[in-house]
């Protein structure tokens, strides 16, 4: 119960001496806050007068290149398609004729004709 007691007179003493040194730092620090927001709206003007058309720039610049890395993929991947179904559709099906005309002509060349 002592230690409780010993707390809440600390917390107490405590409120006493931040409450003014609270009010000092709002009485100190609103002016200086207000002081610097003022010297800062210059350079925030300068910054979206200048800024906005360069990150614009870079946004165009971007989407830009997106479209033509993306239609060049899109391309691609249509080449790539093609290639993929002649090896494995249409080089089999070649093969297979060429195999079967070689025998059939082979077989030809064997039999006499009559």
């Amino acid at each position: 119960m002592r230690v409780l007691v010993k707390a809440f007179l600390l917390g107490l003493v405590s409120l006493v001496l931040l409450i003014p040194l609270g009010f000092v730092l709002i009485t100190l620090g609103l002016p200086a806050m207000a002081a610097l927001f003022a010297l800062t709206i210059p350079v925030v003007a300068v910054l979206a007068l200048v800024g906005i058309p360069v990150f614009l720039v870079a946004v165009l610049a971007v989407v830009v290149l997106s479209v033509v890395f993306g239609v060049l993929g899109a391309i691609l991947a249509i080449g790539f398609a093609v290639v993929k179904l002649l090896l494995m559709v249409v080089l089999p099906i070649v093969l297979l004729g060429w195999l079967v005309s070689v025998l059939l002509g082979a077989r030809a060349r064997r039999t006499p004709v009559p």
